[in-house]
């Protein structure tokens, strides 16, 4: 697929088939294409990927996110993955911001590129930086902060065909 095309397809899915997982291939593809991502200063060691496949911890983080945002949906959508995409403390302020959106970015296209459907999360990631334990209990490192996620899988039904490109934010050239 063509990157213009993938940009064009890309969209967020809030209804995943929760029983049909991803094929080992297209997941590593999709984290390899985050590994590619730019990254200021070149510090790829300030970040860290977490990805989470169990149902049972899916299960744990769609309750805390319920919790810490006093809501009652699957804030997951019944994704069968979410990769959580942390950062240590930054060489410059805030850049973790831009290196997390940066990966983040990269992996939505690659799945959308390779037929996978995908939504970006910072709910998810928000209410798992504010739990120590869960973080201990996902394995992340202790100098590293969930900023976002993305949950992967397929649609639980047929999505609509790519849209139309065009500037569509406020725009200003100079001359």
């Amino acid at each position: 697929m063509e990157t213009m095309k993938a940009i064009a397809k890309r969209k967020s899915t809030r209804a995943f088939n929760p029983e049909k997982g991803i094929a080992k291939a297209d997941l590593d593809a999709i984290l390899a294409a985050g590994c590619a991502a730019p990254v200021g200063a070149g510090d790829y060691s300030s970040l860290h990927l977490t990805i989470i496949q169990s149902k049972e911890m899916l299960d744990k983080i769609n309750k805390a996110v319920q919790a810490a945002f006093k809501m009652d949906r699957d804030v997951l959508y019944g994704a069968p993955v979410l990769v959580l995409v942390s950062s240590s403390e930054p060489k410059f302020p805030n850049i973790q911001y831009a290196n997390v959106g940066c990966v983040m970015e990269n992996m939505l296209l690659a799945a959308t590129d390779r037929g996978v459907d995908n939504i970006y999360l910072w709910g998810a990631a928000n209410a798992v930086a504010q739990m120590p334990e869960l973080q201990k209990e996902l394995g992340i490192p202790e100098e590293f902060t969930p900023i976002s996620g993305a949950a992967l899988g397929y649609a639980a039904e047929s999505s609509p065909a790519e849209k139309e490109l065009g500037i569509t934010l406020a725009a200003n050239y100079v001359s």
